[in-house]
């Protein structure tokens, strides 16, 4: 289904691009689907745009982030890579590459991009994510070396990353908060009440804190039930 409607809108664009009114002004379509969210159509004519103008380039600089919004990932990445061969350290860019590898489901490459994304920037929402990423991938080692350097680094941080809270919905949470949450998690296994203390923290930084609240609330209900 998803081909056929790709090969569809790829047959909307000859339609739309040809075979449409000369007077349409493409310019205010795009301006008016992007006001109102309609991606699609902001897509179309940016593309009609492009074809009878390639020199326009913030319309191919915008294709990137409207593919993304959909949720074609490979045509977004392929946009984004050509954004990124004169702008190879911009970081709005980067940020769209590691979505558009996370979207298609590239771990290793994603991994590796956040380490380049952390790299170029110093900034530790990326370390958060590496970090994150070799807990999940059951690098433990790596991962508690990672937390450290996060712990020394996040003492007068303000910065925040976005927390997954279902397949579709995230939530922004406050670096410290995270790495918190994170640590319950490394040490729940092993030692409860030190995971308790953890989430606390956690809660202390973020009481909006969802996850850090449903995991608590689970750790509880395992304690209690241990009485």
């Amino acid at each position: 289904m998803k081909q056929k409607f790709i090969l569809g809108l790829g047959f909307l664009f000859t339609l739309a691009c040809n075979n449409a009114n000369k007077n349409l002004d493409y310019s205010t379509l795009y301006k008016n689907s992007v006001a109102i969210s309609d991606y699609h159509t902001a897509i179309v004519a940016a593309q009609c745009i492009l074809q009878a103008d390639s020199s326009e380039k913030n319309y191919l600089d915008s294709l990137p982030e409207l593919y993304a919004a959909i949720g074609n990932y490979t045509s977004a990445e392929h946009y984004v890579d050509i954004a990124l061969v004169n702008r190879p350290n911009d970081e709005k860019l980067m940020q769209l590459k590691a979505l558009c590898l996370q979207g298609s489901g590239k771990g290793k490459e994603l991994l590796d991009f956040y380490n380049k994304l952390y790299v170029a920037t110093n900034k530790i929402n990326y370390l958060y994510q590496i970090a994150a990423m070799q807990f999940s991938a059951g690098n433990g080692e790596e991962a508690v070396g990672l937390v450290k350097t996060l712990e020394e680094k996040m003492v007068n941080s303000t910065d925040s990353v976005d927390i997954m809270v279902s397949e579709t919905e995230k939530q922004k949470v406050p670096i410290r908060a995270a790495v918190y949450n994170m640590k319950a998690f490394m040490v729940g296994q092993k030692d409860p009440m030190a995971a308790k203390k953890f989430f606390e923290m956690a809660l202390k930084e973020f009481p909006d804190f969802y996850l850090a609240q449903q995991n608590y609330m689970q750790l509880m209900n395992n304690l209690q039930g241990r009485r």
